[in-house]
């Protein structure tokens, strides 16, 4: 029997998802911007938003986290990828020291000197660089809330274990590779409809559970004392409300860039179309965060 090759019949289907395979492996070997440079971007551009998208909603996640971690007073603490400054914040709070907040993001940053100035310091600097800039055993307590997939796990865990002084504590919180994996297939969906669309390649580091969290940490000589993953899950109208809320929470850093200009548009509605006819619930859009979280100390 002659293969099928209609729009939409399976010959089809394979030949667009092996030219997105083809582009996307062009791309990943191709010199381009930078991942940390179009998360930044995409940050800056929320970043007044971010707080009623984001910290808001996933809040009570971050203080269970600090609530484990448990600071001590007048702990010296670092949070690393601190945003707008709600985690620093609560360090400060709970230490009743200033702590210090780093973030790449200038945006962000101007949000949590604004909210959190009075109490706590920022800096703007890549994670990574940022601890190996900083003496061994110079601090007491390390965080890292939703972010730690934009950088390198394992080297940002390594420098965490050196600048910790002993009995010194972690905290991390983050997605999991799998945190939107209904809508992450929504959006290949989408651009295996047309792979010339696609301009750029993010190569983010996320893990898929907190176990090789975990595993990380005691490799680089850390103490697990806690390690537990969950799920978040909301619902938004249509397919357009929930690429709104996506983009708000950062959710998508970068996605807008991924998209050649004149194509963004065109991408943008069928990705909403495809939301709506794969995601849509009685109560509406799905959407589901993943997280995983880890605390521990160093011996």
């Amino acid at each position: 029997m002659a293969a099928m090759s209609d729009t939409g019949r399976p010959s089809s289907l394979r030949r667009r998802w092996v030219a997105l395979g083809l582009r996307v492996a062009s791309l990943a070997l191709r010199p381009s911007l930078q991942t940390d440079d179009l998360v930044s971007a995409g940050y800056n551009h929320i970043a007044d938003g971010y707080d009623d998208a984001w910290t808001d909603h996933m809040r009570h996640l971050s203080v269970e986290m600090l609530d484990r971690l448990s600071p001590s007073a007048q702990a010296e603490c670092l949070d690393l990828t601190c945003g707008t400054g709600f985690v620093t914040a609560e360090l400060s709070r709970r230490t009743g020291r200033r702590a210090l907040g780093v973030d790449r993001s200038a945006g962000m940053l101007d949000v949590a000197r604004c909210k959190h100035g009075a109490s706590c310091d920022f800096v703007q600097a890549d994670v990574l660089e940022f601890l190996r800039s900083r003496p061994s055993a110079s601090a007491d307590v390390v965080t890292c809330g939703w972010g730690l997939g934009y950088s390198r796990p394992w080297a940002v865990v390594g420098q965490i274990a050196r600048v910790l002084r002993r009995g010194g504590r972690v905290g991390i919180i983050d997605n999991t590779l799998f945190s939107l994996a209904g809508v992450l297939w929504c959006s290949l969906a989408t651009f295996a409809e047309r792979p010339e669309a696609l301009q750029h390649v993010m190569k983010v580091r996320f893990l898929p559970s907190s176990l090789p969290l975990a595993t990380i940490l005691r490799l680089r000589g850390l103490a697990v004392d806690r390690r537990w993953d969950g799920a978040k899950t909301y619902h938004v109208a249509d397919g357009r409300a929930a690429i709104a809320r996506l983009t708000a929470t950062g959710a998508a850093a970068g996605f807008e860039s991924a998209v050649a200009p004149e194509s963004r548009q065109a991408i943008f509605d069928r990705f909403a179309e495809i939301l709506e006819t794969r995601r849509r619930t009685e109560r509406g859009i799905l959407i589901t965060h993943r997280y995983l979280a880890v605390v521990g100390h160093r011996r």
